[in-house]
């Protein structure tokens, strides 16, 4: 009996067209036999946790938009100044600072994803690097874009994308590694050496970096990559998709910070 009543719950259930009535029958068929719901979910767990991971999923986007619209009241503003090298568009409407680690796996993945994303959007991005160096030997790294950024942008793009795609050799606590990065970016780019190896210990350089920890400390950064997408900050190597529907939002929105 119990099995004949089950299938008729489920027959319900998945008829698009019931009608009021037979909604009624299935909310007083569950309340008489409320057993049949979890015996029902007992034959097809995987249907379960797919129920509860969509929950979940659903859940944690609600509360990241609910976030990030209280954010647009009162967005980080992070300093750029002169000088400072960007991937993009020079007056795209969206500016995206990053706060990165030359050292740290998950930033080598927003790495990836902010290529794809100007990739798709050229007119409509602007990507700062800004510095978090939080692992050992980050710190030279970090010195050497900034470095490399006052003699050729360009060079110093290309050393970003090398360090990342050679992050177990960058750990070279000798720095072997990064003098081989440092050396492979010629002749391609034409990089005076002793005059990047006086910027890498430059005040300059130094202070910059120092800045950027110092801001990044004051916005709650805690880890990388941390992105500010117009001030909204994400958090981690997201989906190129949460950057997209951020993007969408602010432009829904007006824009916020930039």
């Amino acid at each position: 009996m119990r099995n004949i009543i089950l299938f008729a719950v489920l027959g319900l259930l998945l008829c698009a067209c019931a009608q009021a009535a037979n909604r009624e029958q299935v909310a007083q068929a569950l309340r008489e036999n409320p057993q049949l719901v979890f015996d029902a979910l007992k034959r097809d767990k995987a249907q379960l946790m797919e129920i509860l991971d969509q929950a979940v999923t659903e859940r944690e986007d609600l509360e990241r938009k609910n976030a990030q619209l209280g954010a647009m009241a009162d967005p980080f503003k992070p300093e750029i100044e002169s000088g400072r090298i960007f991937l993009g568009a020079a007056k795209a409407p969206v500016t995206i600072v990053e706060y990165t680690d030359f050292q740290c796996g998950y930033c080598a993945q927003g790495q990836a994803t902010m290529k794809e994303l100007l990739r798709r959007n050229p007119e409509k991005v602007r990507l700062i690097f800004k510095h978090f160096p939080a692992k050992p030997g980050s710190l030279e790294p970090a010195a050497a874009f900034e470095a490399l950024a006052r003699q050729n942008p360009e060079a110093a793009w290309r050393f970003a994308d090398l360090a990342f795609a050679n992050q177990r050799a960058l750990a070279d606590p000798s720095g072997r590694g990064l003098a081989a990065i440092l050396a492979s970016l010629e002749p391609g780019f034409k990089i005076d050496q002793k005059r990047l190896k006086k910027d890498m210990q430059s005040q300059e350089v130094r202070g910059r970096i120092e800045a950027d920890v110092a801001e990044a400390t004051r916005f709650g950064v805690d880890g990388t990559p941390t992105f500010l997408v117009n001030g909204i900050p994400i958090r981690g190597a997201a989906p190129i998709e949460d950057f997209e529907d951020l993007m969408a939002l602010l432009t829904a929105k007006g824009g916020a910070a930039k």
